[in-house]
């Protein structure tokens, strides 16, 4: 009886051992995965001389930065103070809106999330004038200085950033974003302001003329003011805006700001939201999101919902898909500061969704000839045109390319396409 066991419990013993090893490749994957995690930001720093510090920044890269295939010449800036906790939420919602390909509607956007040292430092950084306290306020023109001087070039030279920026200040970081509209408005193209500490300094930016918004030329600058409900008196915003309750001031002052920026002629572009249902801290998620929207509103190329039917038809040539793109991003380009052309992969996957979904062939011609015109340098563009000509029994065209295509890579595939056709 026991001769008769051995083979098995032989096996058995073998699957245990098999098991147990199995188990520990799986451990050490899972280990090896933890070790690396996902990877949101770089940790950066930078020495300012102008402040005698040495500052820590936390940098974003849109994922096609990260490659030298996909990687665009330069990217709009974000600059986001207080970016020790307001990193990691920016960043998950500017990946949702401007890297899925179904809610592309924000471009994609370095971020540069400055840290304060510690809370002194934070009260320094921001504040624009001392407040009577010159050992805890007034460093704020000293911290701009330093953004303007030192960071700007850092971020320009190493991280592929452009001259398109936007800043963002919550609470009392919102004192660094009007201090900066209303006395250095060349720095930055948007303001986004959420929750702003106004009272500093006997509500400075309401009634010091040096810093109200009255008088000052803001043309093609944009604001964007989130005022979150903070009032513990009264909800309604018409008597918040009378009373003098303390404990109303968030409200009340933000109420005032919009109010002078409407009867001054400044030129400023301005959009505002009361966010009724939120507070002084979840305000900021959604202020940031609503925010970038109204900056970038332009950005979203919306004319191509009209070839969601495959039955569209354009009767007049502007409504031509390639025309439709051209135009678009022409727009954008001159809105954002620099030559910025759509993806190659997405104008490719749009020709041929022209080609085999429209079955409009010509239209789908164009827009491969336009992807030729963007990105003149790419083999895999020639390769497309090629592969369009020789679909439509077009052997001249589909050579010429497919030649082209090798001029700039050699491809296997592509020689054999032409040895057969030969």
């Amino acid at each position: 009886m026991i001769k008769k066991l051995k083979p098995f419990l032989f096996l058995l013993l073998s699957i245990v051992s098999c098991t147990k090893q199995e188990q520990q490749k799986v451990i050490e994957r899972d280990n090896q995965t933890l070790k690396k995690g996902i990877e949101v930001g770089l940790i950066d720093s930078l020495y300012s001389k102008i402040l005698d510090q040495e500052r820590k920044l936390v940098i974003y890269l849109p994922e096609s930065a990260k490659s030298s295939k996909r990687r665009r010449n330069q990217y709009p800036v974000v600059y986001l103070l207080d970016g020790d906790y307001n990193f990691v939420s920016f960043v998950g919602m500017l990946k949702r809106y401007s890297e899925m390909n179904d809610t592309k509607i924000l471009p994609e956007m370095i971020v540069v999330g400055i840290e304060s040292i510690d809370s002194n430092s934070r009260m320094m950084d921001f504040s624009p004038t001392p407040e009577g306290n010159p050992e805890q306020f007034g460093g704020g023109d000293k911290f701009l200085e330093f953004i303007k001087t030192e960071l700007f070039p850092y971020v320009e030279q190493n991280y592929f950033g452009s001259k398109n920026r936007t800043i963002i200040g919550h609470s009392f970081g919102g004192l660094a974003v009007m201090n900066a509209l209303t006395n250095h408005p060349e720095m930055f193209n948007n303001y986004l302001l959420i929750d702003g500490s106004l009272y500093f300094d006997n509500n400075l930016f309401l009634s010091n003329p040096k810093y109200k918004i009255e008088g000052k030329e803001l043309k093609y600058k944009n604001l964007y003011v989130a005022i979150a409900n903070t009032a513990t008196y009264q909800t309604d915003l018409e008597s918040i805006k009378k009373d003098t309750i303390r404990a109303n001031r968030y409200v009340r002052h933000s109420l005032k700001l919009v109010e002078q920026i409407n009867s001054s002629n400044t030129n400023l572009n301005m959009k505002w939201k009361y966010y009724e249902n939120d507070t002084h801290g979840s305000t900021a998620f959604l202020g940031e999101v609503d925010g970038l929207r109204f900056f970038y509103s332009w950005f979203e190329f919306k004319a191509e919902h009209k070839y969601r039917t495959k039955y569209f038809i354009p009767q007049v040539p502007k409504d031509r898909f390639a025309n439709l793109v051209k135009t678009h991003f022409d727009s954008v380009s001159k809105r954002i500061g620099y030559s910025f052309y759509p993806d190659e992969e997405w104008i490719s996957s749009n020709a041929y969704m022209l080609l085999n979904y429209h079955k409009q062939p010509n239209q789908a011609r164009e827009v491969f000839e336009l992807n030729k015109e963007y990105y003149p340098e790419s083999a895999t563009v020639y390769k497309d045109l090629g592969d369009f000509y020789f679909s439509q029994k077009d052997t001249i065209n589909a050579i010429l390319n497919y030649k082209k295509t090798l001029e700039i890579k050699d491809d296997f595939s592509v020689k054999e396409i032409l040895s057969k056709m030969k």
